[in-house]
């Protein structure tokens, strides 16, 4: 069914490279997504291109345009999930899927629906009772407009320092909201800026005089049928930014603001009416981390958003490279820029990256959800704390990574088009500026990527102590055998060798015991020498804890995909997805890792950092005549990528042609024409 689903592409210049292709990019997309997953791209392709929002043209857009479109688009798409063709339960596998092929398509809307309607959803499940059921319902049928709001101008990551306050008034039985000054303002939250009526709002809670730590309120913020901010709360727009300027960022201040006992989400913690505080869990600081355990999601969904823009940037550019050509061996003919070794350079390696992560999301995604879902479902689950914790660390590290490689993924693609990379038509500096967000939000990555390491470091002790180590992902099983990798070195002596995956993985877990011993122990030694704590933890990043959290994470990506590429249908696609195994892991290694490995006495001499080059350059050459069978089996469909330079016919030019001649100032005279031909009118006007 699904191979009748996917159409040949048009003849074009893009069959030079189709017909030298070593394997058929319809059975790898079909292995990679399956039938089902296929035809469900498909039908939300045929949903949305039913509605003029969602047809995308390159004319510029006012401010509020773009907001204005954004909205209709975030409330379309509330509607379809209402209908329930994308009810993803089903076959939790559509999730990373629609996620991908949603941002590719709208990225702003898109997310204002994700970060205002779906966490403000989400928010209030995980931490409301039955007593909030109402505010559930008024959403989803659109009469309130919510929204997430937990940052604040002076404290984002460090949630504990957060100063907005909610003081229980025992004689009216309200809270009162309040924001100490400017610094304590709430902001960046989504949809805040101008939709918003209510919002789910972190505050101190401080009842008889004391404070109770950080809890989460539902507060009405606007009128929800006037947009009119109520008295008592100073709401508005942080302004225009670099990119996602679909997406209503806002700030908000309360002065001495009331809001019902019932609106503070008391699953966590909660405040009879005559003020006594009352919680089941005891302990803060499990409190303050339950609290925020939902935001795990938005940390594993932005890890499956940066892969949607890399791969939305990588075939535009290396279609694009199919199709340029420039030189050539005589005067009489010029060959594609992706036979050049420097081009397969530039964007084959981020090719692999983009392929091996994709393959990581679709797994690590539905885990996640599962997880979720048995929260609910089997509360009294004993793998559930131990689950959660890993699922924390492993998406405190992989969106930091993901978001850090398709940004260098992104930016290579934009400069590999060159000047007409620069275009808007060309699709890919939004791309750029879009995914520089996921850098920031949910964490800033340097800061967030610590999380991971953290937790890794707790293994330490059970390391020293040869004992069994064993997660719910079986994701740090392997330093069971620590001391018996660290014993190992690096043997390789070709190519082939090093392209061994069974070698590339031990080469990971060597990195990542070593790393976890070299952290551990300069740890160690700086407590012993009377350094702080916290000075001591932060003083041991830059080399150590953060190398180990990316490497642990990378080693994470590379067990996902190999056991995808096992279950490959024929010899081709194993060999093609082999290759962009190694190319991926050689280059990381490249990358980030060499240091260690020669710190570490893993390898002595030249052999290995040669061997790492020339693996790289045969791997790219290898994969040069599959790039574009590749980016076709993984691509969005032409709708959703909406590029002059990378449509799957290839006819580059045409459509160049096209878009400059009907630009908005493609073939016009300037409404300010006079100015400039009036020379010496304009001279002396501005004299006086």
């Amino acid at each position: 069914m699904a191979m009748k689903l996917l159409k040949d592409f048009k003849p074009g210049p893009l069959d030079f490279y189709r017909k030298k292709a070593s394997f058929d990019w319809k059975k790898l997309k079909i292995f990679l997504d399956t039938e089902e997953l296929v035809d469900f791209q498909d039908e939300i392709v045929r949903e949305l291109e039913q509605y003029p929002e969602y047809r995308n043209h390159f004319f510029p857009k006012t401010f509020d345009e773009t907001r204005r479109i954004s909205s209709k688009q975030s409330r379309i798409y509330n509607n379809i999930n209402s209908l329930t063709m994308l009810n993803l339960l089903p076959n939790l596998r559509k999730v990373p899927m629609a996620n991908r092929l949603m941002v590719q398509i709208a990225p702003d809307s898109t997310i204002k629906y994700s970060v205002s309607y779906l966490l403000f959803l989400s928010t209030v499940e995980s931490m409301g009772t039955n007593r909030h059921s109402q505010f559930l319902t008024d959403s989803a049928d659109g009469t309130i407009n919510g929204c997430f709001c937990l940052t604040e101008i002076g404290h984002g990551t460090n949630t504990k320092g957060m100063r907005t306050t909610a003081t229980y008034d025992e004689k009216s039985k309200e809270f009162i909201m309040n924001s100490p000054d400017f610094e304590a303002a709430k902001c960046w939250a989504g949809g805040l800026g101008q939709n918003a009526s209510i919002a789910a709002v972190f505050a101190q809670l401080i009842v008889k005089g004391q404070k109770k730590g950080l809890h989460c309120f539902l507060v009405p913020i606007r009128d929800p049928k006037t947009l009119i901010p109520y008295p008592g709360v100073i709401v508005g727009d942080m302004g225009e930014k670099i990119g996602l300027n679909g997406i209503d960022n806002g700030f908000a201040m309360f002065k001495n603001y009331r809001i019902p006992r019932e609106n503070l989400l008391n699953k966590m913690g909660d405040v009879t009416e005559s003020g006594e505080y009352v919680t089941p869990i005891k302990d803060p600081n499990k409190r303050h981390g339950a609290s925020l355990g939902n935001l795990s999601s938005g940390r594993v969904n932005i890890t499956n958003m940066a892969v949607g823009y890399g791969i939305k940037a990588l075939t535009i550019a290396i279609r694009y490279a199919g199709v340029r050509k420039q030189f050539g061996p005589n005067e009489k003919e010029e060959v594609p820029i992706l036979e050049y070794q420097t081009h397969q350079h530039r964007l084959i390696p981020h090719l692999a990256a983009a392929i091996v992560i994709r393959v990581f999301c679709d797994y690590f995604q539905p885990a996640f959800y599962e997880f979720m879902v048995d929260t609910i479902m089997n509360p009294k689950d004993k793998s559930l704390p131990d689950r959660g914790i890993e699922i924390h660390a492993i998406s405190s590290g992989c969106k930091p990574l993901a978001g850090w490689t398709m940004r260098d993924a992104i930016q290579e693609c934009r400069e590999a088009c060159g000047g007409h990379g620069f275009l808007k038509a060309a699709g890919i500096g939004d791309l750029r500026n879009s995914n520089d967000a996921n850098c920031t939000y949910e964490g800033e990555n340097h800061v967030l990527i610590q999380q991971t390491g953290n937790w890794l470091m707790k293994f330490w002790p059970l390391v020293q102590k040869n004992a069994e180590i064993s997660t719910p992902l079986k994701t740090a099983n392997f330093l069971t055998h620590a001391n018996k990798i660290l014993r190992t070195s690096f043997n390789a002596t070709t190519i082939e060798g090093l392209c061994s995956p069974e070698v590339l993985i031990n080469i990971y877990q060597w990195i990542v015991c070593s790393l976890l011993k070299e952290s551990c122990e300069r740890l160690e030694i700086s407590i012993k020498d009377g350094t702080d704590s916290f000075w001591a933890k932060n003083n041991n990043q830059v080399y150590f804890a953060k190398n180990l959290s990316i490497a642990f994470i990378q080693h994470f990506f590379l067990d996902r995909m190999l056991e995808v590429i096992k279950e490959a249908p024929d010899e081709n696609i194993r060999r093609v997805l082999l290759r962009i195994f190694s190319l991926y892991a050689i280059k990381s290694l490249e990358n980030y890792h060499l240091a260690t490995l020669y710190r570490g006495g893993f390898a002595n001499g030249p052999l290995l950092s040669q061997l790492i080059q020339d693996s790289i350059i045969k791997l790219c050459a290898d994969l040069k005549d599959d790039a574009i069978a590749l980016v076709d089996a993984i691509a969005p469909p032409d709708f959703a990528l909406n590029s002059v330079l990378g449509s799957s016919d290839g006819q580059v030019y045409q459509r160049l042609e096209s878009a400059i001649l009907h630009s908005s100032y493609g073939m016009s005279r300037p409404s300010w024409w006079k100015e400039m031909t009036d020379i010496e009118d304009s001279v002396l006007k501005s004299k006086l």
